[in-house]
């Protein structure tokens, strides 16, 4: 039988689905160190979700990796790279809707200067929009159902 913290040690590079599918059956020890919250934090330090001194402490350190490891920007084609693919044109006023390279007339570098297209409007009213299936993005009825992640949208 190993220390426990040797073997809070080794459980924290197992990928989750590994320790909740595998390694959670294999004995009442590994099992009650599993769903300890003390295991999931020291994952969610590891992996940059939260620093050594953070503050927050969520009442489920588990749900709170497992959500943390999910967040990511759920729309396609965000940054105009493949011009108007995955996007409806609701309204297409003025001058219309197009796609320009950056840094366009500005002439400055936006962000971290990883973009290299951006969406442009007019004068007149221009809306897109984009459905997205959150079943197809990996989001089961279950843990939507269950867990209610707060869905945030924010445009950059």
């Amino acid at each position: 039988m190993l220390p426990e913290d040797v073997l809070l040690e080794i459980l924290a590079l197992v990928p989750a689905v590994d320790l909740i599918r595998r390694c959670r059956q294999v004995c009442s020890q590994w099992k009650e160190v599993i769903d300890s919250a003390t295991l999931w934090k020291l994952k969610c330090q590891r992996a940059g979700y939260i620093t050594k001194d953070c503050q927050k402490h969520p009442k489920d350190w588990k749900i709170f990796y497992y959500l943390s490891s999910r967040k990511r920007n759920l729309i396609q084609n965000p940054c105009a790279l493949e011009q108007f693919n995955a996007w409806t044109i609701e309204e297409n006023g003025g001058d219309l809707w197009k796609v320009e390279d950056l840094p366009g007339d500005s002439g400055e570098q936006i962000l971290d200067g990883t973009l290299t297209k951006y969406f442009v409007t007019s004068y007149e009213t221009c809306k897109k929009s984009q459905l997205i299936d959150l079943k197809k993005m990996g989001y089961s009825t279950e843990f939507m159902d269950t867990i209610q992640p707060d869905i945030v949208i924010k445009d950059w």
